[in-house]
């Protein structure tokens, strides 16, 4: 029988915690169970107040060490919402609901952060390079673009998950969030349309690039900038698009290099 302390739900000063164990989250990766002794590590600290009794923590670290495979950034998260199963849910039904939770976080984080965040700081990151200050303020401003939104949600994680419990999930599908991510997908399409006019820009103003001068290869690039917006807009995955500007500013350079072997 697993015996909990008398107010398990006194949480104070495990947020702090389970924040900075987060960042071990993948430690020990395997291709069998993958994140799981990172995630216990990371959830460790709630169970110390779950459970008062070495025994039963034992027997419940061994029950976790099912696979555990979500989004870093939504470590904290799960396992905020883990610690409220185990508070609320008998023993037996709290691994199927956290993997049913866990592949939801997952598929949440995979799209605001590998889709939209770290592409949208990308491309901020080389606008900044690429016009205003040089790569070092390019490559800052990439760093706390998309370090803001994923600091913030791994150091309130644990504290949500908790408070809010399964409630996380229709928060998640709410308008705010949907918004916030629908604001971030079209702020990344601004984004790579401004970015892929910084890239024309250069290749005109060039002072080699004669070749680049001509009106005609100006189009094309312009068109090719703009095809790159609307595979965006058609859902074409962002790091295609980024891949392709990086490839047509590479095609600029070269093409610099040589222009004045075409005139």
């Amino acid at each position: 029988m697993q015996e909990r302390v008398s107010k398990p739900t006194n949480m104070r000063g495990v947020n702090g915690r389970v924040f900075r164990r987060s960042f071990f989250l993948e430690t020990l990766w395997n291709y069998e169970k993958m994140q799981n002794v990172g995630f216990i590590y990371c959830f460790f600290p709630a169970l110390e107040r779950l459970y008062s009794d070495e025994g039963d923590r034992r027997a419940v670290v061994n029950r976790h060490l099912d696979p555990v495979n979500t989004h870093p950034s939504m470590g904290p998260l799960l396992a905020g919402l883990t610690a409220r199963l185990e508070h609320d849910l008998e023993a037996s039904t709290v691994i199927p609901y956290r993997k049913r939770v866990m592949a939801t976080l997952a598929a949440y984080g995979d799209r605001i952060f590998w889709s939209h965040v770290k592409p949208l700081a990308s491309v901020i990151g080389s606008i900044f390079g690429f016009i205003l200050f040089g790569s070092i303020v390019g490559s800052v401003v990439l760093l706390v673009t998309y370090n803001v939104p994923h600091l913030f949600l791994r150091a309130r994680g644990f504290k949500i998950g908790w408070t809010e419990g399964l409630q996380v999930l229709l928060m998640l599908k709410s308008p705010g969030v949907t918004g916030l991510v629908t604001l971030a997908r079209d702020a990344l399409s601004l984004g790579l349309g401004l970015l892929a006019g910084v890239v024309v820009y250069l290749a005109v103003k060039a002072p080699d690039s004669v070749y680049l001068s001509r009106p005609f290869t100006g189009i094309c690039l312009v068109i090719a900038a703009s095809a790159g917006f609307v595979m965006l807009r058609k859902r074409v995955s962002p790091a295609t698009v980024i891949y392709l500007i990086a490839l047509g500013t590479l095609s600029v350079f070269l093409i610099s290099q040589t222009g004045n072997l075409f005139v």
